[in-house]
């Protein structure tokens, strides 16, 4: 009875031009799907104008309904409504959920707490190892990390926390069944093969479309627990997403820049307006401690061995850290002299840590040891 219920709730998801707010409406005058299904023939009542009616006269005509819902569940999509127990119980506390959301792999587990990593298109190299290191370290602290699989923060956030071992979702503007934006077709395979999902409101097949973003972002702030933004100019889609997190009650977070960098002006202003400081990602961590325990959810630790290894390795770099200036390319050549294998990227990567974790300054383009003077 369970999947009979589905295909109903499939075929009316799918009505062109009928939005969510239209099928509550519906479901409310007939019953339910099935009763709005059975009314197609007879009269689809006062909620749709004639033409409208003719429209979904049409397309239910063409529609083969148990056919329709068991290709979808050969593509292996699930496809959840608010009657559902899976349906994510973040989502049904917005103003109005979404009637359904279509899932291929996982969705965010309910026990665990959730962060939004999200920020430019067009990032610096500054903020692409600050996402990396933010969404590593909390996914290392059992955080699922939601974000947009967009190119800059939003994928490379994702990428951090799969590295890290964690689990992390994508909400695309498109249908599941589709990698948008094509260049992160390796990134959406290995969300699903980490054990993440990637998840949409859209129908299979719905091409991406710019009207489709703002509830893509709506659903990205809606699964998570706390927003952190890691680089947003003044004008850009990010805003719309703090927006709608802080509408939804959510605590927002932004990494500070410099006052000169363009890339930084919408971070920066955040802060100006409020917004939580985030200096390094234990800042994010003790916030979702403090989460976890008002909600009831669990917040465990990953000790496993990817873990250990990245502390090795960072407290190798740190040892090769003095009280004298170094750039990073000395330090590169010193830890090759010494014998470790290891890349540009890697070193630069572990500074940023050792820098926001306060065991180590930059200044002029040179880290030392935190306590050092520089010349």
């Amino acid at each position: 009875m369970k999947e009979q219920e589905k295909a109903y709730q499939f075929w009316i998801h799918n009505l062109p031009g009928i939005g969510d707010r239209t099928i509550e409406k519906l479901i409310w005058e007939f019953g339910s799907e099935r009763g709005v299904y059975k009314a197609v023939k007879k009269d689809l009542g006062k909620q749709l104008d004639e033409d409208r009616k003719k429209v979904v006269r049409n397309f239910t005509e063409s529609w083969n309904l148990q056919e329709a819902y068991e290709k979808l569940i050969e593509k292996g999509i699930r496809f959840f409504t608010c009657k559902d127990q899976e349906y994510p119980s973040r989502l049904r506390k917005l103003k109005h959920p979404p009637y359904g959301i279509y899932c291929i792999g996982n969705l965010p587990g309910e026990e665990k707490p959730a962060a939004a990593v999200i920020g430019a298109r067009e990032c610096s190299e500054y903020g692409s190892f600050v996402a990396k290191a933010f969404s590593g370290r909390m996914a290392e602290a059992g955080i699922s990390v939601i974000s947009g699989m967009a190119r800059g923060i939003d994928g490379i956030a994702q990428q951090g926390a799969i590295d890290a071992g964690g689990a992390t979702y994508a909400v695309l503007g498109c249908g599941v069944d589709i990698c948008y934006p094509a260049s992160n077709r390796r990134l959406y395979e290995e969300i699903l093969a980490a054990g993440g999902g990637i998840l949409s409101v859209f129908t299979p097949g719905t091409e991406p479309q710019k009207r489709n973003f703002p509830e893509r972002n709506r659903i990205v702030a809606g699964l998570s627990d706390i927003l952190l933004v890691v680089e947003a100019r003044q004008k850009s889609g990010t805003w719309i997403t703090v927006d709608m997190a802080l509408e939804q009650g959510k605590s927002v977070y932004a990494v500070p820049g410099r006052l000169t960098d363009r890339l930084s002006d919408g971070c920066n202003l955040l802060i100006r307006q409020g917004a939580g400081i985030a200096l390094s990602p234990e800042d994010l961590i003790q916030e979702m401690k403090i989460l976890t325990n008002r909600e009831g959810m669990n917040l465990q630790e990953n000790k496993g061995r990817m873990e250990q290894q990245e502390v090795k390795q960072e407290e190798e770099i740190y040892k090769f850290l003095d009280f004298s200036p170094r750039t990073a390319d000395e330090l590169l050549k010193q830890m090759r002299k010494a014998g470790k294998n290891v890349e540009l990227s890697e070193v630069l990567s572990e500074l940023i840590l050792l820098c926001m974790e306060g065991k180590a300054r930059q200044e002029a383009g040179c880290y030392v040891r935190s306590g050092a003077p520089m010349n």
